[in-house]
C-alpha cells in the first residue's frame, strides 16, 4: 500500500493481483470470494465482474457510431491525458490492453517527471504500437470502466 499510495484503490487492488500472479500464489475464485465476504463485500458480484461482456459500442445517443470508430492519433494523446484521472491511469491502461509490465516500465522511465507527461507518453506508445489502433470507442469504454469523466474527453475530442 505504501509503495502505491499515489494510485486509486482499484489500481492498488490490480497491483496486488498482479503480484499474486507473479509469485504463483495459490489462490482462485473461492479464495477471492471468501476474502470479499470477510470484508463485507458481496462475492456474488464477482462473477459479473469476471464475465463482464462489455458493450461493443459506448452508449450515448449524441455520438455517431462513425465517430466512435475513429482511430485515435498521436496528436490526441496530450488532449486525452488532460482528462485522465492521474490516480487511476494504471487501471486505464490495463483496460486499454497494455500489459502491466509496460506500464511499470513507464513508471520507472518517467519516475522524476510529472504524471501527465507519463500518461501522454503511455498514450502515444499505445496509439503507435497497438494494431489495430485503439478507437475513441475503446478509450471511452475503458474510461467509463475506471469511473473517469467521459463527458469532458468527448467534448475535447469531438469535432465541432
Amino acid at each position: 500500500m505504501e509503495e502505491h499510495r499515489h494510485l486509486a484503490f482499484r489500481s492498488r487492488i490490480a497491483k496486488i493481483f498482479i503480484h499474486l500472479l507473479k509469485t504463483n500464489a495459490d489462490f482462485g475464485y473461492r479464495a477471492v470470494a471468501d476474502a470479499m465476504s470477510r470484508h463485507g463485500m458481496d462475492p456474488s458480484m464477482l462473477m459479473d465482474i469476471l464475465d463482464s461482456n462489455r458493450s461493443i459500442m459506448f452508449q450515448d445517443e449524441t455520438l455517431s457510431e462513425r465517430w466512435l470508430k475513429t482511430k485515435l492519433s498521436v496528436n490526441d494523446a496530450p488532449v486525452i491525458a488532460g482528462h485522465v484521472d492521474v490516480k487511476a491511469y494504471f487501471s486505464l491502461f490495463l483496460e486499454l490492453g497494455l500489459p502491466p509490465t509496460t506500464v511499470d516500465e513507464f513508471d520507472d522511465n518517467y519516475r522524476n517527471r510529472k504524471t501527465r507527461v507519463k500518461i501522454t507518453a503511455l498514450l502515444k506508445a499505445l496509439i503507435k504500437e497497438t494494431k489495430p489502433r485503439p478507437t475513441v470507442n475503446a478509450l471511452l469504454l475503458a474510461m467509463r470502466e475506471c469511473d473517469m469523466d467521459t463527458e469532458s474527453v468527448i467534448r475535447a475530442l469531438k469535432p465541432s
